[in-house]
Protein backbone atom coordinates (compact mmCIF):
# COMPACT_ATOMS: atom_id res chain seq x y z
CA UNK A 1 0.00 0.00 0.00
CA UNK A 2 2.56 2.39 0.64
CA UNK A 3 4.38 1.58 -2.61
CA UNK A 4 1.40 2.24 -4.23
CA UNK A 5 0.56 5.43 -2.54
CA UNK A 6 4.05 6.89 -3.29
CA UNK A 7 3.58 5.83 -7.11
CA UNK A 8 0.28 8.15 -6.62
CA UNK A 9 1.84 11.29 -5.56
CA UNK A 10 4.76 10.55 -8.58
CA UNK A 11 2.05 10.45 -10.88
CA UNK A 12 0.51 13.29 -9.41
CA UNK A 13 3.49 15.32 -9.89
CA UNK A 14 4.09 14.09 -13.29
CA UNK A 15 0.69 14.58 -14.77
CA UNK A 16 -1.87 17.11 -14.59
CA UNK A 17 -4.93 14.24 -13.60
CA UNK A 18 -5.56 13.22 -10.47
CA UNK A 19 -5.18 9.77 -9.29
CA UNK A 20 -7.09 8.14 -6.80
CA UNK A 21 -5.66 5.80 -4.32
CA UNK A 22 -6.49 2.02 -4.20
CA UNK A 23 -9.17 0.63 -1.34
CA UNK A 24 -7.82 0.69 2.04
CA UNK A 25 -6.78 -2.03 4.55
CA UNK A 26 -10.66 -1.37 6.02
CA UNK A 27 -11.90 -2.29 2.43
CA UNK A 28 -13.04 1.12 2.40
CA UNK A 29 -14.93 1.65 -1.61
CA UNK A 30 -13.86 5.06 -2.68
CA UNK A 31 -15.35 5.92 -6.23
CA UNK A 32 -12.42 6.20 -9.28
CA UNK A 33 -11.70 9.55 -10.23
CA UNK A 34 -9.01 8.90 -13.13
CA UNK A 35 -11.82 10.46 -15.70
CA UNK A 36 -13.18 13.19 -13.37
CA UNK A 37 -10.84 14.71 -10.83
CA UNK A 38 -8.69 17.67 -11.42
CA UNK A 39 -5.95 19.57 -10.10
CA UNK A 40 -4.64 23.05 -11.37
CA UNK A 41 -2.09 24.93 -9.65
CA UNK A 42 0.30 28.09 -10.71
CA UNK A 43 3.84 28.70 -8.88
CA UNK A 44 5.22 32.09 -9.68
CA UNK A 45 7.68 34.48 -8.70
CA UNK A 46 6.10 37.71 -7.66
CA UNK A 47 9.35 39.70 -7.76
CA UNK A 48 9.80 38.82 -11.74
CA UNK A 49 6.28 37.46 -12.34
CA UNK A 50 8.22 34.60 -13.65
CA UNK A 51 5.86 31.31 -13.69
CA UNK A 52 7.77 28.40 -11.89
CA UNK A 53 5.75 25.90 -12.14
CA UNK A 54 2.30 25.65 -13.34
CA UNK A 55 -0.99 22.88 -15.03
CA UNK A 56 -4.58 24.08 -16.11
CA UNK A 57 -4.05 27.52 -14.00
CA UNK A 58 -6.40 29.25 -16.00
CA UNK A 59 -9.35 26.20 -15.45
CA UNK A 60 -11.39 26.85 -12.95
CA UNK A 61 -11.87 24.94 -9.62
CA UNK A 62 -13.75 25.14 -6.51
CA UNK A 63 -12.09 27.83 -4.03
CA UNK A 64 -13.41 26.29 -0.72
CA UNK A 65 -12.42 28.79 2.26
CA UNK A 66 -9.82 29.57 0.21
CA UNK A 67 -12.72 32.26 -1.22
CA UNK A 68 -11.57 33.77 2.00
CA UNK A 69 -8.45 35.79 0.66
CA UNK A 70 -10.21 38.15 -2.02
CA UNK A 71 -12.89 38.41 0.75
CA UNK A 72 -10.68 39.81 3.41
CA UNK A 73 -8.22 41.20 1.64
CA UNK A 74 -10.66 43.53 -0.31
CA UNK A 75 -12.54 44.32 3.14
CA UNK A 76 -9.09 45.02 4.75
CA UNK A 77 -8.71 47.87 1.72
CA UNK A 78 -12.57 48.75 1.30
CA UNK A 79 -12.76 49.60 5.22
CA UNK A 80 -9.31 50.29 6.73
CA UNK A 81 -7.34 47.92 8.84
CA UNK A 82 -7.80 50.26 11.83
CA UNK A 83 -12.05 49.86 11.13
CA UNK A 84 -13.88 48.99 14.36
CA UNK A 85 -18.00 47.60 14.74
CA UNK A 86 -19.89 49.40 17.12
CA UNK A 87 -22.57 47.36 18.86
CA UNK A 88 -24.82 50.62 20.99
CA UNK A 89 -27.91 50.72 22.48
CA UNK A 90 -29.81 53.99 21.77
CA UNK A 91 -32.94 55.16 23.69
CA UNK A 92 -35.53 57.68 21.51
CA UNK A 93 -36.40 59.48 25.08
CA UNK A 94 -34.72 60.89 28.30
CA UNK A 95 -33.59 58.80 31.32
CA UNK A 96 -36.00 59.71 34.04
CA UNK A 97 -35.69 58.52 37.38
CA UNK A 98 -34.29 54.65 36.16
CA UNK A 99 -36.65 54.63 33.26
CA UNK A 100 -36.16 55.37 29.67
CA UNK A 101 -39.05 57.11 29.05
CA UNK A 102 -39.37 55.57 25.05
CA UNK A 103 -37.99 52.80 23.19
CA UNK A 104 -34.76 51.05 24.25
CA UNK A 105 -32.97 49.76 21.32
CA UNK A 106 -30.20 47.09 20.96
CA UNK A 107 -28.04 48.14 17.18
CA UNK A 108 -26.21 45.96 15.64
CA UNK A 109 -23.31 46.94 12.96
CA UNK A 110 -22.01 43.73 11.81
CA UNK A 111 -20.03 42.63 14.64
CA UNK A 112 -18.42 39.27 13.97
CA UNK A 113 -16.96 39.47 17.63
CA UNK A 114 -19.88 40.74 19.54
CA UNK A 115 -20.44 38.27 22.37
CA UNK A 116 -21.46 37.35 25.80
CA UNK A 117 -19.00 39.67 27.39
CA UNK A 118 -20.22 42.24 24.85
CA UNK A 119 -23.85 42.14 26.33
CA UNK A 120 -22.96 42.18 29.40
CA UNK A 121 -20.65 45.56 29.06
CA UNK A 122 -23.29 47.14 27.68
CA UNK A 123 -25.70 46.25 30.32
CA UNK A 124 -23.12 47.56 33.01
CA UNK A 125 -22.71 50.45 31.23
CA UNK A 126 -26.54 50.83 31.26
CA UNK A 127 -26.34 50.10 34.91
CA UNK A 128 -23.88 52.80 35.69
CA UNK A 129 -26.24 55.35 34.20
CA UNK A 130 -28.78 54.65 36.70
CA UNK A 131 -31.46 52.80 33.92
CA UNK A 132 -33.46 50.02 35.75
CA UNK A 133 -36.56 49.56 32.90
CA UNK A 134 -37.76 51.30 30.05
CA UNK A 135 -41.56 52.75 29.51
CA UNK A 136 -42.28 52.05 25.49
CA UNK A 137 -40.54 49.32 23.72
CA UNK A 138 -37.32 46.63 23.42
CA UNK A 139 -36.36 46.77 19.77
CA UNK A 140 -33.42 44.94 18.11
CA UNK A 141 -31.89 46.98 15.04
CA UNK A 142 -30.41 44.77 12.06
CA UNK A 143 -30.63 46.92 9.74
CA UNK A 144 -26.89 47.81 8.57
CA UNK A 145 -26.99 44.19 6.94
CA UNK A 146 -29.74 41.87 5.09
CA UNK A 147 -29.97 38.98 7.56
CA UNK A 148 -30.62 35.41 6.12
CA UNK A 149 -31.26 32.07 7.58
CA UNK A 150 -28.29 30.60 6.02
CA UNK A 151 -25.25 31.51 4.98
CA UNK A 152 -26.02 29.18 1.86
CA UNK A 153 -28.62 27.15 0.83
CA UNK A 154 -26.44 24.64 -0.82
CA UNK A 155 -25.29 23.50 2.14
CA UNK A 156 -27.81 21.27 4.91
CA UNK A 157 -29.37 23.84 7.24
CA UNK A 158 -28.40 21.96 10.46
CA UNK A 159 -24.52 22.36 10.33
CA UNK A 160 -23.55 24.70 12.59
CA UNK A 161 -21.30 26.32 10.31
CA UNK A 162 -24.45 27.38 8.02
CA UNK A 163 -26.06 29.67 10.73
CA UNK A 164 -28.73 32.65 10.45
CA UNK A 165 -26.48 35.88 9.39
CA UNK A 166 -27.38 39.50 10.90
CA UNK A 167 -26.16 42.34 11.79
CA UNK A 168 -27.04 41.66 15.23
CA UNK A 169 -25.15 38.14 15.78
CA UNK A 170 -23.50 36.84 19.04
CA UNK A 171 -21.31 33.68 19.94
CA UNK A 172 -21.04 32.54 16.81
CA UNK A 173 -24.92 32.60 16.42
CA UNK A 174 -25.61 28.70 17.69
CA UNK A 175 -26.73 26.92 20.86
CA UNK A 176 -25.92 24.26 22.56
CA UNK A 177 -28.18 21.73 22.36
CA UNK A 178 -28.09 18.03 24.73
CA UNK A 179 -30.22 15.37 24.57
CA UNK A 180 -31.43 11.88 25.71
CA UNK A 181 -34.22 9.81 24.29
CA UNK A 182 -35.85 6.85 26.41
CA UNK A 183 -36.92 3.89 24.43
CA UNK A 184 -40.79 4.85 24.37
CA UNK A 185 -39.72 7.71 22.68
CA UNK A 186 -39.89 10.35 24.77
CA UNK A 187 -37.27 13.41 24.90
CA UNK A 188 -35.26 15.04 27.81
CA UNK A 189 -33.32 18.18 26.61
CA UNK A 190 -31.43 21.34 27.54
CA UNK A 191 -30.50 24.30 25.40
CA UNK A 192 -27.30 26.61 26.11
CA UNK A 193 -28.38 28.96 26.33
CA UNK A 194 -31.78 28.55 27.19
CA UNK A 195 -34.18 31.63 25.98
CA UNK A 196 -36.96 29.73 24.54
CA UNK A 197 -37.01 30.21 20.86
CA UNK A 198 -35.08 27.30 20.15
CA UNK A 199 -37.41 23.66 20.20
CA UNK A 200 -36.48 20.58 19.51
CA UNK A 201 -38.86 17.60 18.98
CA UNK A 202 -38.81 13.92 19.53
CA UNK A 203 -38.31 11.89 16.61
CA UNK A 204 -37.75 8.08 15.30
CA UNK A 205 -34.63 6.92 14.45
CA UNK A 206 -33.48 7.01 10.91
CA UNK A 207 -30.82 4.94 8.69
CA UNK A 208 -30.25 8.34 6.84
CA UNK A 209 -30.48 11.75 7.58
CA UNK A 210 -28.57 14.05 9.64
CA UNK A 211 -29.10 14.43 13.71
CA UNK A 212 -31.28 17.51 13.45
CA UNK A 213 -33.91 18.27 10.51
CA UNK A 214 -35.25 22.16 10.27
CA UNK A 215 -38.45 22.76 10.36
CA UNK A 216 -39.34 26.06 10.22
CA UNK A 217 -41.01 28.65 12.72
CA UNK A 218 -41.27 32.62 13.08
CA UNK A 219 -40.79 33.25 16.97
CA UNK A 220 -39.71 29.68 17.27
CA UNK A 221 -37.29 27.96 15.73
CA UNK A 222 -38.16 23.91 15.24
CA UNK A 223 -35.93 21.19 14.92
CA UNK A 224 -36.82 17.57 14.58
CA UNK A 225 -34.56 15.31 16.42
CA UNK A 226 -33.40 12.21 14.36
CA UNK A 227 -31.35 10.12 16.28
CA UNK A 228 -29.85 7.89 14.08
CA UNK A 229 -26.40 7.33 15.94
CA UNK A 230 -27.20 7.43 19.55
CA UNK A 231 -29.77 7.70 22.50
CA UNK A 232 -28.05 10.49 23.61
CA UNK A 233 -25.44 13.01 22.68
CA UNK A 234 -25.16 17.00 21.94
CA UNK A 235 -24.90 19.37 18.74
CA UNK A 236 -24.42 22.90 17.98
CA UNK A 237 -27.39 24.20 17.22
CA UNK A 238 -27.54 26.83 14.78
CA UNK A 239 -29.97 29.95 15.00
CA UNK A 240 -31.45 31.05 11.67
CA UNK A 241 -32.81 34.56 13.57
CA UNK A 242 -29.70 35.67 14.99
CA UNK A 243 -30.68 39.30 15.74
CA UNK A 244 -33.90 38.12 17.45
CA UNK A 245 -31.84 35.49 19.95
CA UNK A 246 -29.16 38.18 20.99
CA UNK A 247 -31.51 40.41 22.07
CA UNK A 248 -33.78 37.53 24.05
CA UNK A 249 -30.15 36.77 25.54
CA UNK A 250 -29.81 40.88 26.29
CA UNK A 251 -33.23 40.66 27.75
CA UNK A 252 -32.36 37.80 29.93
CA UNK A 253 -29.03 39.37 31.45
CA UNK A 254 -30.65 42.76 31.45
CA UNK A 255 -33.03 40.90 34.13
CA UNK A 256 -30.25 39.28 36.10
CA UNK A 257 -28.48 42.85 36.44
CA UNK A 258 -32.03 44.62 37.35
CA UNK A 259 -32.71 46.16 34.12
CA UNK A 260 -36.59 44.78 33.31
CA UNK A 261 -36.90 45.30 29.66
CA UNK A 262 -40.35 43.40 27.84
CA UNK A 263 -40.20 41.13 24.99
CA UNK A 264 -38.37 42.26 21.84
CA UNK A 265 -39.41 43.21 18.78
CA UNK A 266 -37.71 44.03 14.81
CA UNK A 267 -36.70 47.77 14.91
CA UNK A 268 -35.06 50.28 13.76
CA UNK A 269 -33.15 53.28 15.81
CA UNK A 270 -34.14 56.95 14.39
CA UNK A 271 -31.41 59.09 13.44
CA UNK A 272 -32.03 61.03 16.41
CA UNK A 273 -32.15 58.34 19.14
CA UNK A 274 -29.83 59.04 21.73
CA UNK A 275 -26.79 56.47 22.40
CA UNK A 276 -26.51 55.43 25.96
CA UNK A 277 -23.97 52.33 25.93
CA UNK A 278 -21.27 51.16 23.08
CA UNK A 279 -18.99 48.05 22.26
CA UNK A 280 -16.54 48.80 20.42
CA UNK A 281 -14.71 45.98 18.77
CA UNK A 282 -10.95 44.92 18.11
CA UNK A 283 -9.29 46.53 14.78
CA UNK A 284 -10.73 44.73 11.70
CA UNK A 285 -7.09 43.57 11.09
CA UNK A 286 -6.99 41.76 14.19
CA UNK A 287 -10.40 40.21 13.40
CA UNK A 288 -9.75 38.60 10.00
CA UNK A 289 -6.17 37.08 11.83
CA UNK A 290 -8.86 34.32 13.79
CA UNK A 291 -11.14 34.29 11.01
CA UNK A 292 -8.77 33.33 8.63
CA UNK A 293 -6.42 30.93 11.74
CA UNK A 294 -9.89 29.51 11.92
CA UNK A 295 -11.69 29.73 8.83
CA UNK A 296 -14.76 30.81 9.97
CA UNK A 297 -17.30 31.57 7.65
CA UNK A 298 -19.95 33.51 10.12
CA UNK A 299 -16.94 36.05 10.83
CA UNK A 300 -16.02 36.15 6.97
CA UNK A 301 -19.09 36.62 5.48
CA UNK A 302 -20.57 39.99 8.22
CA UNK A 303 -16.61 41.44 7.31
CA UNK A 304 -17.42 40.92 3.44
CA UNK A 305 -20.92 42.49 3.51
CA UNK A 306 -20.02 45.11 5.92
CA UNK A 307 -17.56 46.22 3.39
CA UNK A 308 -19.90 45.86 0.40
CA UNK A 309 -22.21 48.37 2.53
CA UNK A 310 -19.58 50.60 2.92
CA UNK A 311 -19.06 50.59 -0.99
CA UNK A 312 -22.82 50.88 -1.82
CA UNK A 313 -24.09 52.55 0.75
CA UNK A 314 -26.79 50.37 1.36
CA UNK A 315 -27.22 46.97 3.22
CA UNK A 316 -26.20 44.15 1.36
CA UNK A 317 -26.69 39.99 1.18
CA UNK A 318 -24.54 37.39 1.30
CA UNK A 319 -24.50 36.73 -2.20
CA UNK A 320 -24.92 40.62 -3.02
CA UNK A 321 -22.02 41.50 -0.93
CA UNK A 322 -19.47 38.85 -2.62
CA UNK A 323 -20.58 40.17 -6.29
CA UNK A 324 -20.02 44.04 -5.30
CA UNK A 325 -16.53 42.80 -4.02
CA UNK A 326 -16.03 41.00 -7.32
CA UNK A 327 -16.28 44.08 -9.12
CA UNK A 328 -14.06 45.85 -6.69
CA UNK A 329 -11.73 43.69 -7.36
CA UNK A 330 -11.69 43.21 -10.81
CA UNK A 331 -11.53 46.96 -11.33
CA UNK A 332 -8.34 46.95 -8.63
CA UNK A 333 -6.35 44.33 -10.96
CA UNK A 334 -7.50 45.28 -14.63
CA UNK A 335 -4.84 43.61 -16.27
CA UNK A 336 -6.23 40.25 -14.44
CA UNK A 337 -8.49 37.68 -16.68
CA UNK A 338 -11.42 37.15 -14.84
CA UNK A 339 -13.19 34.59 -17.11
CA UNK A 340 -14.83 31.95 -14.71
CA UNK A 341 -14.31 33.60 -11.65
CA UNK A 342 -18.04 34.04 -9.54
CA UNK A 343 -17.96 33.23 -5.90
CA UNK A 344 -21.88 32.44 -4.82
CA UNK A 345 -20.86 33.93 -0.98
CA UNK A 346 -17.69 35.87 0.66
CA UNK A 347 -16.44 32.25 2.76
CA UNK A 348 -16.41 29.43 0.01
CA UNK A 349 -18.99 27.87 1.33
CA UNK A 350 -20.19 26.77 -2.02
CA UNK A 351 -20.77 23.72 -4.21
CA UNK A 352 -20.92 26.36 -7.25
CA UNK A 353 -18.31 29.14 -6.38
CA UNK A 354 -15.63 29.03 -9.34
CA UNK A 355 -11.78 30.76 -9.52
CA UNK A 356 -8.91 29.95 -11.45
CA UNK A 357 -5.14 29.34 -9.42
CA UNK A 358 -4.05 32.18 -11.62
CA UNK A 359 -6.68 34.27 -10.75
CA UNK A 360 -6.09 33.55 -7.19
CA UNK A 361 -2.21 34.16 -7.61
CA UNK A 362 -2.07 37.53 -8.95
CA UNK A 363 -4.99 38.47 -5.95
CA UNK A 364 -2.01 37.52 -3.92
CA UNK A 365 0.53 39.24 -5.68
CA UNK A 366 -1.21 42.09 -5.76
CA UNK A 367 -1.34 41.55 -1.85
CA UNK A 368 1.45 41.53 -1.37
CA UNK A 369 2.40 44.82 -3.11
CA UNK A 370 -0.27 46.66 -1.45
CA UNK A 371 0.10 46.85 2.44
CA UNK A 372 -4.18 47.50 3.99
CA UNK A 373 -2.88 49.82 6.81
CA UNK A 374 0.34 48.50 9.08
CA UNK A 375 -0.30 45.03 8.63
CA UNK A 376 0.86 42.91 5.70
CA UNK A 377 -1.97 40.16 4.44
CA UNK A 378 0.86 37.28 4.59
CA UNK A 379 0.79 37.56 8.28
CA UNK A 380 -2.45 37.21 8.78
CA UNK A 381 -2.53 33.86 7.39
CA UNK A 382 -2.34 30.34 9.04
CA UNK A 383 1.66 29.06 8.56
CA UNK A 384 2.51 25.69 8.40
CA UNK A 385 3.82 23.38 11.42
CA UNK A 386 2.17 26.04 13.71
CA UNK A 387 -0.91 28.02 13.51
CA UNK A 388 -4.24 27.61 12.51
CA UNK A 389 -5.50 25.22 9.63
CA UNK A 390 -1.65 24.34 8.72
CA UNK A 391 -0.79 23.65 12.10
CA UNK A 392 -0.42 20.16 11.68
CA UNK A 393 0.66 20.04 7.25
CA UNK A 394 4.50 21.09 6.46
CA UNK A 395 5.52 20.27 9.51
CA UNK A 396 9.38 19.60 10.43
CA UNK A 397 12.34 21.52 8.18
CA UNK A 398 8.71 22.88 6.10
CA UNK A 399 7.77 24.79 9.24
CA UNK A 400 7.30 27.96 8.90
CA UNK A 401 7.48 28.11 5.47
CA UNK A 402 4.67 27.66 4.23
CA UNK A 403 1.58 30.68 5.02
CA UNK A 404 -1.52 29.96 3.36
CA UNK A 405 -5.50 29.53 3.35
CA UNK A 406 -6.71 26.09 3.47
CA UNK A 407 -9.59 25.34 1.15
CA UNK A 408 -12.00 22.15 1.75
CA UNK A 409 -15.20 21.05 0.71
CA UNK A 410 -16.32 17.67 -0.01
CA UNK A 411 -14.39 17.11 -3.49
CA UNK A 412 -12.60 19.95 -3.30
CA UNK A 413 -9.79 20.97 -1.96
CA UNK A 414 -7.24 23.93 -2.32
CA UNK A 415 -4.24 25.59 -0.39
CA UNK A 416 -3.29 29.42 -1.67
CA UNK A 417 -0.36 31.73 -0.14
CA UNK A 418 3.02 32.05 0.13
CA UNK A 419 6.22 29.78 0.22
CA UNK A 420 10.03 30.23 2.35
CA UNK A 421 12.25 28.24 0.16
CA UNK A 422 15.91 27.83 1.03
CA UNK A 423 16.86 29.35 -2.62
CA UNK A 424 14.49 31.97 -2.70
CA UNK A 425 13.10 34.45 -0.68
CA UNK A 426 9.63 34.40 -1.10
CA UNK A 427 6.83 32.46 -3.89
CA UNK A 428 3.17 32.89 -4.38
CA UNK A 429 1.07 30.11 -5.18
CA UNK A 430 -2.57 28.19 -5.37
CA UNK A 431 -3.33 24.97 -6.10
CA UNK A 432 -6.74 23.02 -6.52
CA UNK A 433 -8.42 19.85 -6.48
CA UNK A 434 -11.72 19.22 -7.57
CA UNK A 435 -14.50 16.23 -8.64
CA UNK A 436 -17.01 18.66 -10.42
CA UNK A 437 -19.15 14.80 -11.31
CA UNK A 438 -18.78 13.25 -7.67
CA UNK A 439 -19.99 16.50 -6.01
CA UNK A 440 -22.55 16.77 -8.05
CA UNK A 441 -23.94 13.10 -7.20
CA UNK A 442 -22.92 14.41 -3.77
CA UNK A 443 -24.85 17.38 -3.53
CA UNK A 444 -28.33 15.99 -5.17
CA UNK A 445 -28.48 13.77 -2.15
CA UNK A 446 -28.55 16.32 0.47
CA UNK A 447 -28.96 15.27 4.12
CA UNK A 448 -29.86 11.37 2.84
CA UNK A 449 -25.63 10.68 2.67
CA UNK A 450 -25.55 7.27 4.17
CA UNK A 451 -22.08 6.75 6.38
CA UNK A 452 -20.46 4.56 3.21
CA UNK A 453 -21.25 8.12 0.86
CA UNK A 454 -19.82 10.19 3.72
CA UNK A 455 -16.46 8.03 3.93
CA UNK A 456 -16.06 8.07 0.57
CA UNK A 457 -15.91 11.69 0.33
CA UNK A 458 -14.04 12.33 3.27
CA UNK A 459 -11.38 9.65 2.22
CA UNK A 460 -11.48 11.33 -1.70
CA UNK A 461 -10.51 14.99 0.29
CA UNK A 462 -7.87 13.23 2.68
CA UNK A 463 -5.91 11.70 -0.73
CA UNK A 464 -6.56 15.33 -2.18
CA UNK A 465 -4.53 16.88 0.66
CA UNK A 466 -1.76 14.03 0.48
CA UNK A 467 -1.41 15.00 -3.22
CA UNK A 468 -1.09 19.07 -2.44
CA UNK A 469 0.73 18.56 0.27
CA UNK A 470 3.44 16.33 -1.86
CA UNK A 471 3.25 18.78 -4.48
CA UNK A 472 4.56 21.74 -1.94
CA UNK A 473 6.75 19.70 -0.72
CA UNK A 474 8.55 19.17 -4.12
CA UNK A 475 8.27 22.98 -4.76
CA UNK A 476 9.72 23.83 -1.15
CA UNK A 477 12.51 21.67 -2.12
CA UNK A 478 13.06 22.43 -5.43
CA UNK A 479 13.02 26.17 -5.85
Amino acid sequence: MQHLFRLLLCLLLLHPLLVQAAPSAKKQRVVKTEDTARIGYLLMDPESGKVLDASREREAFLPASVAKIPTTLAALHILGSDFRFVTSVKATGPLESGVVKGDLILVGSGDPSFNIAGVMDLLMQLKLKGVKGIQGRFLFDESALLPAENITEEQNEEESYNQGVSALSMEFNRVQFQWSQAQNGSLTSRFTPALGNVEVLPGPPAKTGPTLVYLGGERTERWRLNPRNARSGWEWVPIKRPARHAALFFREMGSATGIALPVPAPGQAPANATTLASRTSAPLSDLVDPTLEHSNNLWTELIGMTAAARLTKQPQSVSGSAKVLAEWLANKLPQTDWSGYHLTNGSGLSATSRVTPRQMVEILQWANTSLAGERSYLSLLPFSGWKGTLSTRFTGPSTFRVWAKTGTVVFGKGLAGYLFTRRTSRLVFAVFVSDFEQRKTFDAKMRQHSREEIAQGNAWNSQATAHINALVERWLQTY
